[in-house]
């Protein structure tokens, strides 16, 4: 709907309102920018997540030059002393074209971020690419690397399902409500069913997650969730909250005042398009 309301708007209108939400929503078109960025965010006591913009690659060459760009991208947060992490799409590392050279890949960027003492975190995209993204992260952490955390999204019926599957391995899981598309039956059927599937996921991490990620800008659902832990007995080192660059910055003030575990997503990069479109549809 969205999409088709700027297609409506013509050329002219379209560039200048994405253009303008995209000025508002990512660090930047260039590494440099969002390293800028990270630096006073870290300033302000607020952790850092990079995210290379693309998805979807059409070939092996352009994986590659994907992943030299986030290798780039581990290298200057060390160089910079930044307090940030690496995000990655696996559909951006070829997932789609083939899971072994898409393994090749990220093994290589979570191998490196772990002699740099950096964590990687494995974006959740498409319902088709789950359980591929599930297998590849269980094979990382069968290689011995700890250092690699996944996005699980509410409004998917299976992510609790998922929870329990992976709890074994006591992993560093991120919930959001989720962006992307689920098939009809598998998704939530409003967005009070999406609140309290986040709720329930968050309680079952509680249970035996290493680390845990709160990705939301929803003040109500932060509020429980935190309640939710601190009855379990969780303490502020085993979790943070997670949030978009640009969304909630009053919100990010808020929370950083109160001291709580802060880190921002700042998404950089030509290839906004996608993004900035997604972030207006929500």
């Amino acid at each position: 709907m969205i999409d088709s309301a700027i297609v409506r708007l013509g050329p002219r209108f379209q560039h200048v309102l994405l253009r303008r939400t995209s000025r508002r929503l990512i660090g930047g078109e260039t590494l440099a920018k969002a390293c800028d960025l990270g630096a006073r965010l870290n300033a302000e006591g607020k952790h850092a997540t990079l995210g290379l913009l693309g998805e979807n690659v059409a070939s092996e060459k352009e994986a590659r030059s994907i992943a030299a760009e986030e290798r780039r991208a581990l290298e200057e947060i060390e160089a910079q002393r930044l307090d940030a992490a690496l995000s990655v799409k696996l559909s951006a590392l070829g997932l789609d074209l083939d899971e072994e050279l898409c393994y090749e890949l990220l093994l290589a960027l979570v191998a490196a971020a772990g002699e740099k003492g950096s964590v990687v975190l494995i974006d959740m995209e498409s319902a088709d690419e789950i359980d591929a993204t599930l297998r590849l992260y269980r094979r990382l952490r069968d290689q011995g690397h700890d250092n690699v955390s996944l996005a699980l999204q509410a409004r998917s019926s299976r992510t609790l399902g998922d929870i329990e599957a992976l709890a074994p391995l006591s992993p560093r899981i991120s919930i959001c409500k989720g962006s992307y598309e689920v098939p009809l039956e598998d998704a939530a059927s409003s967005e009070g069913q999406v609140r309290e599937r986040f709720l329930r996921a968050i309680s079952r991490l509680a249970d035996g997650a290493s680390a845990i990620g709160i990705s939301t800008h929803d003040h109500d659902l932060i509020t429980e969730s935190l309640r939710l832990l601190a009855v379990a007995g969780r303490p502020r080192a085993d979790y943070e909250l997670q949030m978009l660059y640009g969304v909630a910055p009053r919100l990010e003030s808020e929370l950083a005042a109160a001291g709580e575990p802060l880190r921002i997503y700042i998404p950089y990069g030509a290839d906004w398009y996608p993004y900035v479109l997604r972030r207006l549809a929500r």
